[in-house]
């Protein structure tokens, strides 16, 4: 994620944006994740606080928050292991959603 900044003739916003791969199109385009408000809404939310600093360590707290929300889960198995003969390990959900679509 980082810092988008669209400055007008009166105002300048502040936004969150992130780039997305589309892999149909094989093209990168961005998302708008979180509009942060105006320069002049921020500096008196902030009680005149610089608005872009305070944005940046903002968006480095939510890329923290995204790489530990996204890390990889190491799931062991055994080979050795044997299993049950007369017990039933997987199941089939799809009929109960199409279930409670029909019924």
């Amino acid at each position: 994620m980082r810092l988008k900044v669209t400055k007008s003739k009166n105002s300048a916003s502040l936004y969150v944006i992130k780039s997305v791969y589309n892999s149909k199109t094989q093209s990168n385009s961005s998302v708008i994740v979180e509009k942060l408000g105006t320069e002049a809404e921020l500096r008196e939310k902030l009680n005149g606080q610089d608005p872009y600093a305070w944005a940046k360590n903002y968006i480095a707290e939510l890329n923290e928050k995204e790489k530990e929300e996204t890390s990889k889960v190491m799931v062991r198995y055994s080979p050795t292991k044997l299993i049950a003969k007369e017990k039933q390990r997987s199941f089939n959900g799809g009929y109960l959603f199409l279930q409670k679509i029909y019924y």
